[in-house]
């Protein structure tokens, strides 16, 4: 019997924490999000970002594996993050390649600047 309940509350439980994440996400105002993984399949993935782009505009996310990944797409939406707002963009998380790509030494576009 206790078993019986376990497993009903386990679904239960995974439900509200999915409401949960998708709450707290909803809050935070974040650019929207492109559906699915297939632009990782994509051979031409700069037209295919294009598209994203036209459809999404110049700012968007993608996931890329288990990141989410922030595309500025333009000109004048590169420049506002890099000069204008650089403290929202500060900080960003050492990707799991990190060592393999710099050998461990500091680089500028891997590195935190925070």
């Amino acid at each position: 019997m206790l078993l019986l309940g376990l497993l009903l509350l386990l679904p239960l439980l995974a439900g509200a924490r999915l409401l949960w994440n998708w709450w707290k996400l909803r809050s935070l105002h974040l650019p929207p999000l492109a559906p699915g993984f297939l632009h990782l399949l994509q051979p031409d993935l700069p037209i295919y970002l294009l598209g994203l782009t036209q459809k999404f505009g110049p700012i968007y996310r993608l996931h890329l594996g288990l990141q989410d990944v922030v595309v500025l797409n333009s000109k004048r939406t590169i420049e506002e993050a890099m000069v204008k707002k650089w403290a929202d963009f500060a900080g960003r998380p050492e990707p799991l390649t990190y060592k393999l790509v710099s050998r461990n030494y500091p680089d500028l576009s891997l590195g935190d600047y925070s």
